[in-house]
């Protein structure tokens, strides 16, 4: 990864802390924080520490179990564990990743339908 996309990840940026964002927990390996556009009335990003640009950049150091684990702890703690919640990972341009920085949302709060839209 050129250094220079590095240097102007926002979500760097916030995991390593040099920007302030509301953290509402903290991992290892990730850090979750509000999204400031939600689309739920509880809406989290779970963000990786290290630099993923999406989920096709996973490698042997991606903890999977861990970021289970917090999705799992995230709706226990807001109380969403039992009526539901939904995980989404957007991957790339034609499926809506925005930030080039892996990052997992988690929402609830409302009834979701299918077809997500």
């Amino acid at each position: 990864m050129p250094a220079e996309i590095l240097e102007n990840c926002i979500f760097c940026k916030i995991a390593s802390k040099e920007v302030k964002s509301r953290i509402i927990k903290e991992t290892g390996s990730f850090i979750v924080i509000k999204d400031v556009n939600p689309v739920a009335p509880v809406h989290f990003l779970i963000i990786s520490k290290k630099h993923y640009a999406s989920v096709n950049d996973i490698d042997e150091g991606f903890n999977g179990e861990e970021v289970f684990k917090t999705i799992k702890e995230l709706a226990k703690e807001y109380k969403v564990d039992e009526k539901g919640f939904r995980v989404v990972i957007n991957t790339n341009n034609d499926g809506g990743q925005t930030v080039m920085h892996l990052h997992i949302h988690f929402m609830a709060g409302k009834t979701f339908g299918w077809p997500p839209g």
